[in-house]
């Protein structure tokens, strides 16, 4: 049977594999979607990758996802008395474990209760089924490193349609009433280049030589409260709250942070993609307002 206790990392984190080699792991922060390698102390560092410290003082090895050859989380169960646990602790003699059934009855018997967990520690040979699990995290990176960019980081983004082709465009004509279109090398024709903009690839167009100008925004909803979504931040998806509550915002730790124009305090939160729910895109008509 394999065992925690002899296992090289721990009975709960990250691993990653680079160059064959197996390393304890987690997202780089400031580095998305970096990955970085916290090899042991005295084993030599990942060959070919430059340290680097974070704000805890510890030290990790930054690689780019596209070089590991996996990247997983492992957890450890078990059975005691028959009932399920997740291991959280390993020792020669005992394992320590969360337990993950319902029985009430058999939880207060037998175990003590911190917070709204039950937890409890068992000589190892009262212990059956241990199991090491295993859950894929890069093959999610990578597609979500793919997702981002079809939804433009779920940023708000204007468009504006000119026979027939959708460019970036200003989300407010200017004072003489022309929209500025983001054209790359193309070069529209009929179109004025805006020689206010270095580069030469803006134009201006008219409204009424549009097909359709417009704004894009996306929304979610994050434990039932309703967000506007405006970027990403290390692979998270970051909204401000448009809700009524200040309690939720209270409840929920939002962080208070000034808007754009520093005019007043808004509420915002960032958290992982799997935790949201409702995400919709929706799209505003500007060119018939």
């Amino acid at each position: 049977m394999t065992d925690p206790a002899s296992h090289p990392f721990p009975v709960k984190g990250e691993v990653a594999v680079f160059h064959g080699d197996r390393y304890p792991a987690r997202g780089a922060v400031g580095l998305w979607p970096c990955i970085d390698l916290l090899p042991e102390p005295g084993r030599p560092a990942p060959e070919g990758l430059a340290p680097r410290e974070a704000a805890d003082g510890s030290v990790g090895y930054p690689v780019a996802p596209e070089r590991l050859a996996a990247w997983y989380s492992v957890t450890w169960t078990f059975r005691w008395r028959g009932e399920l646990f997740e291991c959280t602790a390993a020792t020669p003699t005992t394992l320590s474990g969360d337990y993950l059934g319902s029985d009430e009855h058999f939880a207060k018997e037998h175990l003590k209760r911190r917070g709204i967990r039950y937890r409890g520690v068992f000589p190892r040979d009262e212990v059956t089924e241990l199991e090491e699990h295993h859950e894929d995290l890069l093959q999610s990176l990578h597609a979500l490193v793919r997702r981002l960019p079809e939804v433009g980081h779920f940023r708000p983004r204007a468009y504006a349609v000119y026979r027939g082709r959708a460019y970036p465009a200003a989300a407010e004509a200017d004072a003489a009433g022309l929209i500025a279109l983001a054209t790359g090398h193309d070069r529209p024709e009929d179109l004025v280049a805006d020689h206010r903009a270095p580069g030469g690839e803006h134009f201006l167009a008219t409204p009424e030589q549009l097909d359709a100008w417009y704004q894009t925004h996306w929304t979610f909803r994050w434990q039932n409260g309703p967000f506007d979504a405006v970027g990403t931040v290390d692979g998270r998806i970051k909204g401000v709250y448009t809700g009524g509550s200040w309690g939720f915002a209270n409840y929920m730790n939002l962080t208070h942070e000034p808007d754009p124009n520093g005019a007043y305090t808004r509420y915002t939160v960032t958290v992982n993609l799997n935790n949201v729910t409702d995400l919709e895109q929706h799209r505003t008509d500007l060119l018939n307002q």
